[in-house]
């Protein structure tokens, strides 16, 4: 009987010491792999056991987010990157227990033909959740994140070799052994290139770990790196539980490739495992620090762990003698310090109110004192965060001015420079409490609304603003008018991506213009496929030329009073090989967004002087051409304009047989340049005409000073020409007015017999539509020409 109750205390008092065994959840990065062998090792080997530690191994997928897991109090401990200075920053207290990898392994895994920076711009890259130290790299070499196209990383190499991708953010231990072994030729950015040598995989935990179970940290840590110990040593060991115990869906090869990489990331033979060097870590804080992700007050020793030390009251007593000696040194001093008190005191407020300047000048706009755009930045990348993991809505107005270049144009830069100023001012009247408002350059600002904010009443927002900047603004002595489009984007509504929030935004913007200007719209997946379909008839756009896909019509002009062809307008096609016929009025837009307007107006306009030259010599010396041009040509005329009277003259074209033909529009454009470059025309002897003129600003003062030959009445006044309407005296108006002032007459759009008798009677000059002829083909034009000869 006695032995039954030795043996049940011994197996009741064996159960309470196991109970006792703490229940810890370390939380990995990813799957099972040899980067964690130290916590495999300490728990295969008994080292938690014996430390009373029951510890869970959990293993992390391409999603998992170690530190929401921690925070969340989902694991006890994680495995993070340095990204764990930029999460104390923002609220959560983590702290550092030990330094695993002294270098990290984080790079970017390329495409082979990116040789350099200057060579990714507009590339497509996959960067993964938290990596602080990859954007820090990106910014230190001058690669602004808004021109990269993001894509959710996919974590599958594989993308890289099918080109699915051009970036990766990637691991030095993992992606390049999976490229090697598709004999995919690829190339490795890394920081550490850069001098930004970042510590990796650290172990860490959270104050309140720290806080209520001490002595678990404790034995933890020091279970743990005795187990890295074991595993540096012992890799073969490690790999076989791996492979066994663990699961791991990696093979042995690539174990014991990345077994020979982690080992040269630690550096056990260099550095004791786990050692944590303050003065490193604040040099990542200072790095931090300068593309602000960490505030200048950031207190990096309250990051790191500090173990309780029993205290010997032999060194307390030692110290306790020095500090006695340390008194009376400074008794003896005490009477200096007390006379530079007060100039010490003057330097420090100086140099705190230098460091303000200096932040606020880093964060400001100097013209308008708004924020900059690299205050914007910081913020959206913040915001974007919180929308991301936390599910935090706000909003992004885009916001730019409608026609402000012909402000700074008429008046010059500096009531240009007013008028931001200005509009600056009225903008921080309208925006909401908490809002951030920044001019991210010229006349583009951006409103930040941080904090979920309905459509209704982000459109009342846009409403107050249009309303505010279409008030009168004095410029020089005159009472000018502005308004604005305004983009609007929503997260995490429309996305969570930084740089696709801004391109969703800019696309609204456009949108809104395209619209017809002073007013708003929201982003739209509909509005994003219009915006791709733009930029995929842009790229069309650039080989229609060399694919011989674009082409010329032209429509005759006629003498009025005989009949007879006088010239012939060319009009420009487009021949897609799979859209069809496009419009000019589809892509022209988009050729002068482009820039590539001045290419296109090129080969009009030699194509057109080519083939004046060859009927004028067969059909009729004194036929002319009327030629479209664009006011972006007129004001970049060094660019494919400036051969064009040379070429003329090898054409044998005299230059009174040229008509270039500008819309009314243009002359809200009026700037030095163009005045420059059409007088330059007159003096080769070419001819100017107004295109659709009577519908834009019709300032009469500008035919005489731009030296203007014809005037074209618009088509929608021809259209409606009857002897009952009022369009009739419009006409007879036009004419006479044109008459007075020695220009000539050309009307476009006739498509009756009565609209030519009206026109005749009130003596136009020249007559332009269907009713003489559509546009033709050059050998249909042909065709006219030699039947008027017979």
């Amino acid at each position: 009987m006695i032995r039954t109750y030795v043996y049940f205390f011994i197996l009741l008092f064996s159960q309470s010491v196991l109970a006792t065994d703490d229940k810890v959840r370390l939380q990995l990065k990813w799957q099972h792999s040899f980067a964690f062998a130290g916590y495999y090792a300490a728990e295969q080997l008994g080292f938690y056991r014996d430390a009373g530690l029951d510890v869970e191994l959990i293993e992390g997928a391409p999603n998992t987010n170690v530190y929401s897991e921690v925070a969340t109090g989902k694991a006890d401990y994680g495995v993070g990157n340095s990204s764990l200075l930029v999460e104390r920053s923002r609220g959560r207290p983590f702290v550092i227990l030990a330094v695993v990898f002294q270098h990290s392994p984080m790079i970017f895994v390329t495409q082979d033909t990116l040789l350099s920076f200057n060579d990714w711009l507009g590339k497509r890259v996959m960067l993964e959740g938290s990596s602080d130290e990859l954007i820090l790299y990106l910014e230190q070499e001058g690669v602004k994140l808004y021109d990269l196209e993001f894509l959710r990383h996919s974590f599958d190499p594989k993308d890289l070799v099918n080109k699915r991708v051009d970036v990766m953010s990637a691991n030095s231990t993992v992606e390049p052994y999976f490229l090697a072994q598709q004999n995919f030729p690829y190339r490795v950015f890394s920081p550490r290139s850069a001098g930004i040598d970042f510590s990796g995989d650290n172990l860490f935990t959270s104050e309140e770990e720290i806080k209520y179970h001490p002595d678990r940290v404790a034995a933890f840590r020091d279970a743990s790196l005795k187990g890295w110990d074991y595993a540096l040593k012992h890799p073969d060991i490690v790999i076989d539980w791996i492979l066994s115990v663990y699961r791991s869906s990696h093979d042995r090869d690539y174990l014991e490739f990345e077994a020979k990489e982690t080992y040269d990331l630690i550096q056990p033979s260099l550095i004791e495992v786990g050692y944590l060097n303050e003065s490193r870590w604040l040099e990542v804080a200072k790095a931090y620090q300068k593309n602000g992700k960490l505030n200048a007050g950031f207190d990096v020793g309250a990051v790191l762990y500090h173990p309780v030390v029993v205290k010997d009251w032999r060194e307390v007593i030692i110290l306790l003698v020095i500090a006695g000696c340390a008194v009376l040194l400074l008794v003896s001093i005490i009477l200096f310090v007390v006379r530079t008190n007060k100039r010490l005191d003057a330097a420090l407020k100086e140099s705190h109110q230098a460091r303000h300047l200096v932040a606020k000048q880093a964060n400001q706009d100097p013209l308008t004192e708004l924020h900059n755009r690299r205050f914007f930045k910081q913020q959206l990348n913040s915001l974007a965060l919180f929308a991301e993991q936390e599910g935090k809505a706000f909003a992004l107005l885009y916001l730019d001015l409608d026609r402000f270049k012909e402000v700074n144009d008429l008046y010059g830069h500096q009531w240009g420079d007013y008028l931001l100023r200005e509009v600056a001012k009225r903008l921080q009247k309208c925006i909401p409490k908490g809002a951030e408002l920044a001019r991210i350059g010229g006349d583009e600002f951006t409103i930040l609304v941080p904090y979920k904010y309905g459509q209704c009443k982000l459109a009342e927002l846009a409403k107050t603003i249009l309303a505010e900047l279409e008030q009168p603004y004095s410029l020089y002595q005159n009472e000018i008018f502005i308004s604005a489009s305004i983009g609007i984007t929503q997260a995490p509504l429309d996305s969570t991506e930084p740089s696709a929030l801004l391109q969703y935004a800019d696309e609204a913007m456009y949108a809104a213009k395209s619209a017809g200007r002073s007013r708003w719209c929201f982003f739209s997946f509909e509005l994003h496929q219009q915006a791709i379909e733009r930029q995929s008839i842009s790229n069309d756009l650039r080989q229609a030329l060399s694919n011989n896909e674009l082409f010329l019509v032209f429509q005759p002009i006629v003498d009025m009073q005989t009949g007879h062809i006088r010239k012939f307008e060319t009009l420009l096609r487009w021949q897609h090989p799979n859209r069809g016929l496009i419009p000019p009025e589809a892509f022209i837009p988009i050729a002068e967004e482009s820039g590539l307007i001045a290419e296109i107006g090129d080969y009009v306009f030699k194509e057109s002087i080519r083939q004046l030259a060859d009927w004028r010599r067969r059909f009729a010396m004194d036929l002319m051409m009327s030629i479209n041009i664009s006011p972006y040509q007129l004001s970049n005329p060094e660019k494919y304009m400036s051969d064009w009277f040379e070429f003329l003259h090898d054409q044998h074209v005299p230059g009174y047989a040229v008509s270039l033909e500008i819309t009314e529009n243009m002359l809200m454009h009026h700037t030095e340049a163009v005045s420059k470059q059409l007088l330059a025309f007159r003096d080769e002897g070419i001819n100017v005409a107004l295109d659709d003129f009577g519908t834009g600003y019709s300032a009469l003062s500008y035919l005489n000073r731009l030296d203007i030959d014809y005037i074209k009445i618009d088509r929608s006044f021809v259209s409606e020409l009857t002897e009952e309407h009022m369009e009739k005296d419009l006409c007879e108006a036009i004419i006479s007015m044109a008459h007075k002032l020695k220009l000539k007459v050309v009307a476009e759009g006739i498509e009756t017999q009565a609209q030519a008798a009206i026109l005749i009677k009130f003596g136009c000059d020249l007559g332009q539509g269907y009713l003489y002829s559509k546009p033709l083909l050059a050998q249909d034009a042909e065709a006219l020409l030699m039947a008027q000869q017979v």
